[in-house]
């Protein structure tokens, strides 16, 4: 019989004598126009915007390890199985973006510059949640299902501001401009508490298959459709007059998701299956 409370759940998995320990488990889908080391080998990134938005479904906890992705973006061990048995207290995802334009869209062919576009971020961070669901499944199982506003992170940046440090007098070659726009923020109060409870904890054994997916309207695809890049633009590209001059950055947009809860693992100094 499926256990129904929290109780129930730790009662479950006491039988293999496992000592429960708390822990996360995170995984991440980046956007980027370059990729370093083994990060080149991790699978389901994108060079651009438009690659990201081209998919209706993305994928999470099932393809990625922290090998190949990094401890900043996945903490999976193994990228096919749990490593260990694990139960989910709650869940989270987030969008973010750089905190700071000005950033720029790149060519689809050559991604070189090709345009300013100093709201992307915002766009990307705060607009984008609304258009977008989450699930959550174990084996085959979908054992949850939000818009991805109802599954806050409890975690990220909180605040924003706005400023033009110098006179736009030629807006149509932002000669004489460098506009700063800093807006940084997260999907609801950045405190662990304030994030999507499972009115269950979720018993998920060890060697199951565990997968989030993101789902993006059509809405949301359209939105950012044909957005190449991003990148960030630096002052001294920004204020000159030659575009090509203008070298470029390149600049981090993702989504993460995460998994709190409390992993079971032989008790130290102790050898079981």
């Amino acid at each position: 019989m499926e256990p129904t409370t929290e109780k129930e759940v730790m009662e479950a998995f006491k039988s293999y004598s496992n000592v429960a320990e708390s822990w996360e488990l995170h995984d991440s889908v980046l956007i980027s126009n370059r990729f370093y080391a083994s990060e080149l080998s991790a699978p389901g990134w994108f060079l651009t915007v438009d690659d990201f938005v081209s998919q209706e479904t993305h994928s999470f906890f099932k393809s990625r390890t922290e090998a190949m992705a990094g401890a900043s973006y996945c903490n999976q061990q193994s990228a096919d199985s749990m490593d260990f048995a694990f139960v989910a207290y709650s869940i989270g995802i987030t969008f973010f973006a750089p905190s700071i334009s000005p950033l720029c869209s790149l060519d689809g062919e050559t991604l070189k510059m090709r345009a300013i576009d100093p709201v992307l971020a915002q766009l990307f961070t705060f607009d984008m949640p609304r258009h977008c669901a989450v699930q959550f499944k174990t084996n085959q199982d979908v054992r949850m299902e939000a818009p991805c506003y109802a599954v806050p992170p409890g975690y990220g940046p909180v605040g924003g501001g706005a400023s033009s440090e110098l006179e736009i007098t030629e807006p149509t070659l932002y000669a004489n401009a460098f506009p700063t726009v800093v807006f940084a923020g997260t999907q609801g109060v950045p405190v662990l508490r304030n994030r999507f409870k499972l009115p269950v904890p979720i018993g998920i054994p060890r060697t199951a298959t565990i997968e989030g997916i993101l789902y993006i309207s059509e809405y949301g695809r359209y939105l950012l459709d044909d957005v190449y890049g991003p990148s960030y633009i630096p002052f001294e590209a920004w204020t000159s007059p030659n575009p090509e001059n203008r070298a470029y950055h390149p600049a981090r947009f993702g989504v993460q998701m995460s998994l709190l809860g409390k992993r079971l693992v032989q008790q130290r100094g102790q050898y079981h299956v």
